[in-house]
């Protein structure tokens, strides 16, 4: 590829453009960075989900800066714990590792520089296991979360596994879920996470201690945290024995400490004068989040995030002062979610991030010299010139409707960006608003090449944080409790007008996507507000939120309630009912006149085939175009497997080509004013826009 400019810039229709980035590279060139671990001499392990590999997740070695593969080509560590995993491999103090394999669901010993594998449990297809810590000493010692689905009734408890016998051994049970078993460094005392239904992690979880003598805990005892009111995140022994954990009782994840030796029984918060408005981890939809690490007794290193944007700040817990990493604006880490940092030494640390203007990728950075860091490996092989990269803008709009009107929502919008091109005068490039799943999670300006797949061919991209993102205190993820399906779908109608009325996008040339929850979200959407959406794209979206209850899996079995209903969860079955159906899409689709499609696994235990399918023949019946792709042998999301992902990017571009550009090329664009867009404006705004949609 030649420096785009030495050419002049071609003149081509908005959503025409060629890119660098074709879905071949975009599928065949990279790979997923799931997990990371290390050990204090150094040695980093990296889980990589390779989509070539049939979507095997395979552990990778860094020594001394070079890689190598050491799980064998027959496993894969991944979990199904809670349905959606994480938490499959930990690093042991002799230099083993520990790991899951989602093939046989069996727990097994790695020798790394032998490649020798040995089973810790019996292996058994309807007991899962995850979440690993080797006890400091008597490596035999194993403590995880095991999951029974060997009767109807699942059920999760806290066990100890002794690898020299197999035996399993509960030490911990009653609660409906566990995380984060992890030993003391001096092997006496275990803590852990709990919650009940139905709480979800980050509504309200509790933190326990217990000392341990050989394969048993004694005198629990709860710290911290309490049902629908406080979350627990991330308890973490620091290398003298104090105990660390995030806790958001001040509306934010803020640090706690705790001493067994101390006077007080009670935490102590550690305050951070100028942090208190931002937090230090978010919701844990995976198991075994790690964002932050404590390399030494004086020193937290921790990803610290305030509108949905990290920054990674060194914290001395004895004198509550920190200092962030040096950085620029697009050299920034963020995206710093899930089991993403790992301390290597007592002065440097590994972890998996983005940038602005770089995908995900692991980095080694010397504490010594922060501004110096390493890329170990970035997930995609693809280099073009950062020219082409459309840099994320946080944006923050009003919302237009009655009972919400002087609130904000938020996003960030990604402007078409390509070199080698420009659009016709007087012309505005179409829209692809995209709704993230959860919906308790949230979307970050870190450079995500699906969106850069879009942006070079002269597409706009808003990534919505809508009401329930996290990422922006527990405040806004309660907004969406009892209004989901509602709220949500407003933030999407406002985002889309905000951008039109702006003069930054095409008012008649907009489309919505998502997965899970976000593809429940675009469904709604279309149904709505119909006249706004030109276009969409469902991927594992919920289209019966009563079949979604029904038969969802335990960990989110009464998630949709709080949801739903918030606190007032009608007694009646017949109100609920009517509630379910008016609240899912394919009762009203009636309604809905943009071009649809569905993309669905035929493994998906979160939202079933059948879902899809019956949101497909619904619009189709209805008169309306809409298209189900169904691809084998794959779960909840976008497709794992190589030759799937590719298609599904061809399929999605084909669809956007023609819904957003080809059919919207014949109708005359539609004339943009700007107007004022602040709060007393918005009454001018509705008018504005009433005539359009």
């Amino acid at each position: 590829m030649g420096n785009p400019s030495d050419a002049k810039p071609r003149t081509a229709p908005y959503g025409t453009w060629e890119s660098p980035i074709t879905a071949d590279i975009l599928t065949s060139a990279g790979i997923t960075f799931l997990e990371i671990s290390a050990t204090r001499d150094g040695v980093i392990y990296v889980s990589e989900g390779r989509p070539a590999e049939e979507g095997r997740c395979c552990i990778v070695e860094w020594r001394e800066g070079q890689p190598r593969d050491v799980l064998p080509a027959g496993y894969s560590a991944r979990t199904s714990v809670q349905g959606y995993g994480g938490a499959a491999f930990t690093t042991a103090t002799e230099g083993n590792l520990v790991f899951a394999d989602l093939k046989t669901k069996g727990v097994f010993t790695l020798n790394p520089a032998t490649g020798s594998i040995v089973a810790a449990t019996e292996a058994d297809q309807n007991i899962y296991f995850a979440d690993f810590d080797v006890h400091p000493t008597k490596t035999e010692w194993i403590l995880a979360i095991r999951e029974d689905h060997r009767s109807n009734e699942v059920i999760n408890e806290l066990v100890a596994i002794n690898s020299a016998t197999k035996a399993v051994q509960v030490i911990a049970s009653g609660a409906d879920f566990y995380t984060h078993p992890r030993f003391n460094p001096a092997g006496d005392r275990v803590s852990w996470i709990q919650w009940k239904h139905p709480d979800m992690p980050w509504t309200g979880s509790e933190v326990y201690v217990a000392s341990w003598t050989d394969g048993k805990v004694e005198n629990p005892v709860r710290l911290a945290g309490q049902a629908g009111e406080e979350s627990i995140s991330q308890p973490r022994w620091g290398p003298d024995g104090t105990l660390y954990f995030l806790s958001d009782r001040s509306g934010y994840w803020q640090f706690f400490q705790w001493s067994p030796d101390s006077a007080s029984a009670e935490p102590r918060p550690i305050i951070l004068k100028g942090l208190e408005e931002g937090e230090f981890s978010s919701p844990e939809w995976l198991l075994g989040s790690s964002t932050y690490v404590i390399p030494k007794p004086d020193t937290i290193v921790a990803a610290w995030t305030r509108t949905a944007a990290d920054r990674l700040v060194v914290i001395n817990p004895s004198t509550s002062t920190y200092e962030f990493l040096p950085s620029s604006p697009d050299t920034a880490l963020t995206g710093v979610v899930g089991n993403c940092v790992a301390a290597t030494s007592s002065t440097s640390f590994a972890v998996i991030a983005s940038t602005p203007t770089a995908p995900s990728a692991v980095y080694h950075i010397d504490l010594n010299n922060p501004s110096s860091r390493t890329m170990l490996k970035s997930s995609t092989t693809l280099t073009i010139p950062t020219e082409y990269y459309s840099l994320a803008e946080h944006v923050s709009f009003p919302r237009t409707t009655d009972g919400y009107v002087d609130t904000l929502s938020h996003a960030f919008f990604l402007p078409p960006t390509n070199p080698e091109y420009t659009a016709p005068s007087g012309t505005l490039p179409p829209l692809i608003v995209t709704i993230h799943g959860g919906p308790t999670a949230h979307s970050d300006p870190g450079l995500f090449l699906q969106w850069q797949y879009w942006t070079t061919r002269g597409y706009a991209v808003a990534l919505l944080n809508y009401a329930g993102s996290s990422g922006y205190g527990r405040k806004y993820r309660e907004l969406l409790n009892g209004v989901w399906g509602h709220l949500d779908v407003l933030d999407a109608g406002d985002c889309a007008r905000y951008l039109s009325s702006s003069g930054r996008v095409n008012a008649s040339s907009v489309g919505i996507t998502g997965g899970s929850s976000g593809g429940y979200a675009t469904l709604e959407a279309i149904c709505v507000t119909p006249s706004l959406w030109a276009g969409a794209i469902s991927i594992s979206g919920i289209s019966d939120v009563e079949a979604l209850v029904a038969e969802t899996h335990k960990f989110e079995s009464h998630y949709a309630f709080r949801l739903l209903f918030g606190d007032n969860i009608p007694e009646s079955e017949e109100v609920r009912r009517a509630f379910y159906r008016s609240r899912s899409p394919r009762y009203h689709a009636e309604t809905i006149t943009a071009m649809t499609l569905i993309l669905q696994g035929t493994d998906d235990e979160i939202v079933p085939l059948n879902q899809a399918q019956a949101m497909a023949d619904t619009i189709q019946g209805n008169g309306g175009k809409a298209k189900l792709v169904v691809y084998d042998g794959e779960g909840h999301g976008f497709p794992r497997k190589s030759e799937n992902a590719l298609d599904a990017i061809r399929t999605e571009e084909q669809w956007w080509r023609e819904s957003l550009v080809e059919q919207q090329s014949k109708v005359a664009d539609i004339p943009v004013r700007k107007i004022s867009l602040g709060f007393l404006g918005v009454a001018a705004l509705v008018w504005e826009l009433s005539r359009y949609w």
